[in-house]
């Protein structure tokens, strides 16, 4: 039986008889497959639904071996605002909107979210 989850509209399958101790997973990304972990092979898939481009969960894998699991992520009015490292970076936060990034403080973006909403989400 294979096991099915699914992020952001993709299906992501357990892959079966691998014997490891480690899990890997899989998913379909633009006409390619991807597999890592788990949580390697959603942040490609949110990527992917992000920016349209394609990261090897397997680099992901690497980033997160490196202490990087301090991403906070705020939702305003429908948009995800995401900053990797809150404690040492004010200003480190960003959007993408429209596959166009867009960097600043916290305060900044949702100030620019709420005088371009209508525009943003024509």
């Amino acid at each position: 039986m294979t096991r099915r989850l699914f992020h952001r509209g993709y299906a992501i399958e357990k892959t079966e008889g691998s014997g490891d101790i480690t899990e890997e997973y899989r998913a379909r990304l633009g006409g390619k497959v991807i597999s890592g972990s788990l949580q390697a092979v959603k942040k490609s898939i949110e990527w992917w639904a992000d920016t349209s481009t394609l990261v090897d969960p397997a680099d992901l894998e690497e980033d997160d071996a490196d202490g990087a699991g301090t991403r906070q992520v705020e939702e305003y009015k429908g948009f995800r605002i995401m900053n990797d490292n809150p404690d040492k970076d004010d200003k480190g936060w960003y959007m993408i909107v429209r596959g166009n990034l867009m960097k600043g403080s916290l305060p900044a973006l949702k100030q620019f979210i709420d005088k371009n909403a209508e525009q943003l989400r024509a």
